[in-house]
Parts: C-alpha cells; structure tokens; sequence
C-alpha cells in the first residue's frame, strides 16, 4: 500500500511539472512569438503559430460563454482527477493498469492548462502547429491526445484481452456431461 502512495505522488507531481510546462512554454510563446503569423522552423512537420483560442473548437464550432464552460470543464476534470486517485489507491490494479491509470492521471493534471487559461486569461495559447493537420495546438491538446490515442486504446485492448481469457477460462472449469 504505501508503495502504491508513493507512485501515486510520483504520478501527481508529473501531472505538476506538465502544467507547469505548458504555462511555461505558453508563456514564452506569447512573450516571443509574433501573433497570428506563421514561423518556419527546421523540423518540416513543424511550424510556430500563435494564436489565441477564446472558445472555439475545430470540432464543434463557437462555443460561447466560455468562462461558464471552463467552469464546468474544471468541476468535470476535478471528479475525474479525483475518481483516479480513488482507483489507484482502492483498486487492486495489476502493474500495466496502475501504470497506465498513473499515466492517465499525469496527463488530466497537465491538461488543465487550457481550462486554468481560459478561467484566468479568457484564452487558451495555441503555438504551433503539426503538418499535416491545420489547425494550432498547444501542449495541453497533446496532453490530451496522449489519453485519448494511446492510453485509453490500451485500456480497452486489455480489457477485451482478459475477457476472452476469462470466457476461455469459465469453459475450460465447466464440467462435461458424458453420456
């Protein structure tokens, strides 16, 4: 148990340091890059962009009253953040599982960034932009890109792993009837 509390706090302090490396590099974006004004870098697949989002979403379009929904975005993230350290600390999690729900708590505190943005500036900073998708991200989207792409995938594969293993499992202990 106080093994599991240790990583937990490794967990949370990786979530720390992640938002404070998105306030960080949205900082110097905004201190160094020119606004709304494309800037090449070396890297092809790279580009700086700063631009400011005030509620809009590539996916669902404006979005207004973005304060209120930041508000209710942080009431969302904080039960979700909460419902994760619930498991990791109750839950008898196998290796992988705490591993990846630590991981998936890492992220959710470091994505914080763009709904703590929005509360306090009115904005989440958008820098750069990956080719060859359009639009501009910050640290934060790929926060969140790294729950959604990859740890949730992971998830959802075990899960349907150990219930195929468990079905196999459950007929393999039934009794045979012979005739």
């Amino acid at each position: 148990m106080k093994r599991q509390l240790v990583k937990l706090l490794y967990s949370v302090c990786s979530g720390i340091v992640l938002l404070i490396l998105d306030f960080l590099s949205k900082y110097i974006a905004n201190a160094r890059l020119p606004f709304e004004k494309i800037q090449e870098t070396f890297l092809p697949f790279l580009v700086f962009y700063r631009t400011h989002n005030t509620g809009y979403h590539f996916l669902f379009g404006r979005i207004n009253n973005h304060f209120l929904w930041a508000l209710a975005g942080m009431v969302f993230v904080s039960i979700l953040i909460a419902s994760l350290i619930h498991s990791l600390i109750k839950e008898n999690l196998d290796r992988i599982n705490f591993a990846v729900y630590a991981a998936i708590l890492s992220l959710t505190i470091g994505a914080t960034g763009n709904v703590l943005e929005i509360l306090f500036a009115g904005h989440a900073t958008d820098f750069f932009i990956f080719r060859p998708f359009p639009w501009p991200s910050n640290l934060c989207d790929q926060y969140i890109n790294g729950i959604l792409y990859i740890a949730l995938p992971i998830i959802i594969i075990k899960s349907v792993i150990e219930s195929i293993r468990r079905k196999r499992q459950t007929k393999e202990d039934q009794p045979t009837i012979e005739m």
